[in-house]
């Protein structure tokens, strides 16, 4: 494909000597994996320091609250996030006395997960340190604003079915 057909549908590129390259500031999903990794980063270390759990735990233990008799693999459709990461921070919670497991009929792959007092505990304290920090992550933005950029992410998150699956590995 000639690259001076890719202009119109791709802003985030130009030609630079002869050839097509990706314009980083504007590119989509390198500032969306950019701010999602740097979120995530800062967000690890804040909870292990302060709670012993990192950003897996975290997401597994905040996903239970809401949906609660979820199994891994509801909480790796529902998050995006990889079936292994998940599985390892079931069975960390799990040791940990924060989770626990349902599993009825003896099948473990569809084993219902819940939060134990005491990740019901856990749970109350991390969640005020994460509504501090998206609230610190949003200065700057009015509530008009926070709610377009929701909009936005919210529509973005429905275009995922039109990308994945593309080469067959999704």
């Amino acid at each position: 494909m000639p690259y001076d057909s890719l202009r119109p549908a791709a802003p985030s590129s130009r030609i630079k000597h002869g050839r097509l390259q990706i314009e980083f500031d504007s590119y989509l999903p390198f500032g969306l994996t950019a701010i999602s990794n740097k979120i995530a980063r800062s967000a690890s270390r804040t909870y292990l320091r302060r709670f012993g759990v990192g950003i897996n735990e975290w997401r597994v233990i905040s996903h239970l609250r809401v949906w609660p008799a979820s199994t891994a693999h509801l909480i790796c459709q529902r998050s995006g996030l990889d079936k292994a990461a998940v599985s390892r921070s079931v069975k960390l919670l799990e040791d940990a006395g924060m989770v626990e497991t349902d599993t009825a009929g003896g099948d473990t792959r569809g084993r219902s997960l819940r939060l134990t007092e005491k990740g019901d505990e856990l749970h109350d304290k991390l969640i005020v340190v994460a509504l501090q920090r998206e609230a610190r992550f949003l200065t700057g933005f009015n509530e008009y604003e926070r709610g377009l950029l929701l909009s936005f992410i919210n529509r973005l998150n429905a275009n995922v079915p039109l990308v994945q699956n593309e080469d067959g590995a999704d």
